[in-house]
C-alpha cells in the first residue's frame, strides 16, 4: 500500500508544468497568450540547462500551425497552412536565443504540392 501511495505522489509531483530551477526554465512548459478571438498556445519541454528539447507545438485558436523537434542546437521544423496541410519543412539552428534557417527548406501550397525549395547557408 505504501508503494502505491509513493508512486501516486511521485506521479503528481513530476507532472508540474512551468517550473524553474535557479531562474532557468526546466521541464514541461505551456505558454498561453492572446485574446479569446486570437489565442496562442505553445507547449514543450526544457532540459536542465534551460534549452528546448523534444517536440514543441504551436497552436493558434486550437489549430496546430508549427511543430519543432529539437536536437540541440538544431531543430527539425514543420509549419502548417490554416487547413492543416504542410506549408514548410526544414532545419533551423538556435544560438543565443536566435533562430536561423539552415540547409534546404521546402515550401508547399495548400494542397501539399511542392512549390519551391531554398538552401540557406550559414
Amino acid at each position: 500500500m505504501k508503494f502505491v501511495v509513493f508512486i501516486s505522489i511521485l506521479f503528481f509531483v513530476s507532472c508540474k508544468i512551468n517550473r524553474t530551477n535557479k531562474g532557468i526554465a526546466v521541464g514541461k512548459w505551456k505558454y498561453v497568450s492572446g485574446t479569446t478571438s486570437e489565442r496562442l498556445v505553445i507547449t514543450g519541454k526544457y532540459d536542465r540547462k534551460g534549452r528546448e528539447k523534444g517536440v514543441w507545438k504551436y497552436y493558434r485558436n486550437d489549430t496546430l500551425f508549427r511543430s519543432e523537434k529539437y536536437f540541440y542546437p538544431y531543430s527539425a521544423d514543420v509549419l502548417f497552412h490554416k487547413n492543416g496541410k504542410v506549408s514548410e519543412i526544414g532545419k533551423s539552428f538556435t544560438s543565443q536565443n536566435k533562430w536561423t534557417k539552415t540547409g534546404t527548406w521546402y515550401y508547399f501550397n495548400e494542397h501539399e504540392k511542392l512549390t519551391d525549395s531554398i538552401t540557406f547557408e550559414n
